[in-house]
């Protein structure tokens, strides 16, 4: 208590315990105050020493008759100084904490202060239904021991829903304890609202199906009536029609001719449904007349269908809504990735019936098992670049102007500028070619298109491709085409990059022409050489054709890197280069013989698989194969328009 009382000037709580002995000092003490005063003589004015009035009064209060005994002042002194230390903390500056003493010793503290536990994330959290719970910890720090361990008590059970404590402990080693806790709710999934396609609905269909409604019928040798409502048919007819309960509704009716016929609402492009796979196709229906016996089906380019489904026999004669589950229909081989009709529907006896159809529809389900879409194409995302090396070419050229390029900087493909040829062409596109030409084996990534040429089943092929053309979108006559591209291999493997004449489609092959700019036939020593050639038809109607190849040194073959492939066409000539060395040049006239080459042509790009020239994959080749392809560039001529 002194301690803290006399915390300030030592001199002056020397001087308090000096004027309490100085009450009980002899005459002797008396006589020498004076001196003792003075050695104070910077006090304070206020100082009750401060006149010698004052210090006469000092020594007649402390002046006695009675002779203190000398023994007595000694104990006082004594205990002034004991007292003097105790206030200036032992001699070391007035400092009373866990200090060593002049003597070695110290004053200990008793460490009552808990550890601060501090969360890694926040102190509430929330997971999904299933989703695994990860823990995210929690660190301590205590003021005496520093970093100390976490205790972590607690469990979240994360498929049943509900809220959980994780508990978090750190005790120090004084024994303070301190805890935390983190709430983890586990919230039930939230179910998505279905998604629709509508295919029919207030008298029109849907707008994925721009070519509308149609038919097909076996008394036409299976010809088709579109959007004339079956003038054209025999066996089968359609109509708007006014319902007194729904307004607007298609009705149907079919001839009892013992002929196939259905209707169907279709789509010029084929259509990614990929997203409704366990979900169901559902119409609203009621039979007016006839046959009460109902199938459909679903196409996904032909020959690709779901192939015949009986939904069995609908009762009454008011309206009712069917559904079918699309995952049957997938299991009976539809695609869902390339879907081109909305719904094909027949009474299934071909018997005479009348009915009507109103809100047809497909609805997904989001909490079904989508995993089985009938996509059985490869995984492209597990393709990974490999960053091929090789030579490029300029982006401009003296004397030429840019007419046309793709760069393939986008994720998909620009179909603004190029089409998909999809199937078997005729006679394996008129070479024996073994495979089926899709859409799902053209991809865009990392700035390349990439055409993959795969060992798969569809449409009674073992292989699949893509063939992409510029047919009626981009066309040009005479400059320069540049294509830089790293090929496939394999034995059977073809690539190409040519062009056919504009004319194709009226005129027909040779006539129109055609310009290989780069092929290569892939198998064991054959792919290090490409070849460039034209084919035409001349005056006379005999097929000609004029080539030649270049062969790269070395050991290094044409899917080692990229290449660039070139062809520089004038009215006087067609010169084919590889990475600008020219190696082939065929003259040109106006003459009838060549009148092929003065006029325009379009690009196709394409993997074909087997075929009379390479002939079939065999068991070295390799699945999948990619032709990568960089950019295509077509240059002009300065001063033309083509």
């Amino acid at each position: 208590m002194l301690g803290q009382i006399f915390k300030g000037s030592c001199a002056v709580r020397f001087l308090a315990n000096a004027h309490m002995l100085l009450k009980m000092a002899s005459v002797e003490i008396s006589s020498r105050s004076e001196s003792t005063l003075a050695r104070f003589r910077h006090r304070p004015a206020h100082s009750p020493y401060h006149d010698a009035v004052l210090t006469g009064s000092m020594a007649k209060m402390i002046a006695s008759p009675i002779a203190w005994d000398t023994k007595l002042i000694r104990v006082g002194l004594l205990l002034s100084s004991i007292l003097f230390l105790y206030a200036c903390g032992g001699g070391s500056g007035g400092s009373s904490s866990n200090t060593p003493s002049s003597s070695g010793q110290s004053v200990s503290q008793t460490d009552t202060t808990a550890p601060v536990i501090t969360l890694t994330g926040n102190s509430t959290a929330q997971i999904t239904q299933g989703q695994p719970y990860t823990e995210e910890g929690a660190s301590a720090t205590d003021a005496v021991d520093g970093d100390i361990d976490v205790t972590i008590s607690g469990e979240v059970d994360s498929d049943t829903v509900g809220s959980y404590s994780i508990s978090y402990t750190a005790v120090d080693s004084a024994g303070n304890e301190a805890s935390v806790s983190r709430v983890v709710n586990v919230v039930a999934v939230q179910q998505s609202d279905p998604a629709e396609l509508t295919v029919f609905a207030d008298g029109m269909a849907g707008a994925i199906w721009d070519l509308g409604f149609g038919a097909y019928d076996q008394a036409i040798g299976y010809g088709t009536c579109d959007n004339d409502n079956g003038d054209a048919c025999s066996s089968i007819t359609w109509a708007i029609v006014a319902d007194d309960e729904r307004g607007e509704v298609l009705e149907v009716s079919r001839i009892a001719n013992n002929q196939d016929a259905g209707f169907y609402i279709t789509t010029s492009s084929p259509y990614d449904a990929s997203e409704f796979a366990g979900g169901t196709i559902e119409f609203d229906i009621q039979i007016i007349s006839g046959d009460p016996d109902i199938s459909m089906k679903i196409d996904c380019v032909y020959p690709c269908t779901s192939g015949n489904f009986n939904i069995g026999v609908v009762s009454g004669n008011d309206w009712q809504t069917l559904r079918v589950d699309i995952n049957d229909l997938v299991a009976q081989d539809l695609n869902l990735s390339a879907v081109d009709t909305g719904l094909v529907i027949w009474p299934t006896a071909h018997a005479a019936t009348v009915f009507r159809l109103d809100r047809v529809r497909w609805v997904s389900n989001p909490d079904a098992d989508s995993s089985a879409t009938g996509d059985t194409s490869a995984p492209s995302d597990t393709w990974v670049n490999p960053n091929l090396a090789g030579p490029s070419s300029p982006t401009s050229y003296t004397g030429y102007s840019l007419y046309w390029s793709d760069e393939f900087a986008g994720d998909s493909l620009d179909t603004n500028s190029w089409n998909y040829e999809l199937g078997t062409g005729s006679n394996g596109w008129g070479n024996n070619e073994l495979q089926y030409y899709r859409q799902e084996n053209t991809t865009v990534r990392e700035g390349l298109l990439i055409i993959e040429a795969r060992q798969q089943q569809f449409g009674g092929r073992q292989y699949t491709s893509s063939r992409l053309t510029t047919q009626d979108k981009v066309s040009f006559t005479f400059g320069r085409t540049d294509i830089r591209a790293a090929l496939p291999k394999g034995q059977g493997i073809w690539p190409a990059l040519w062009s056919l004449g504009a004319n194709f489609a009226t005129v027909g092959w040779p006539r129109s022409g055609e310009i290989d700019i780069m092929e290569m036939i892939g198998g064991s020593g054959r792919e290090d050489t490409v070849h460039g050639t034209a084919h035409w038809q001349d005056s006379g109607g005999v097929k000609r054709d004029q080539g030649d190849s270049y062969t790269l040194s070395g050991n290094a073959t044409l899917a080692d890197g990229f290449h660039v492939y070139s062809l520089v066409w004038t009215p006087q000539s067609l010169t084919w280069y590889i990475d600008d060395i020219q190696y082939h040049s065929m003259s040109l006239d106006e003459s009838e013989d060549l009148s092929a080459f003065q006029k325009p042509f379009f690009l196709i790009f394409n993997v074909a698989v087997g075929g009379n020239w390479p002939g079939s994959p065999n068991a070295n080749t390799q699945f999948p194969q990619r032709m990568l392809i960089d950019y295509v560039r077509v240059f002009s001529e300065d001063g033309t328009t083509d």
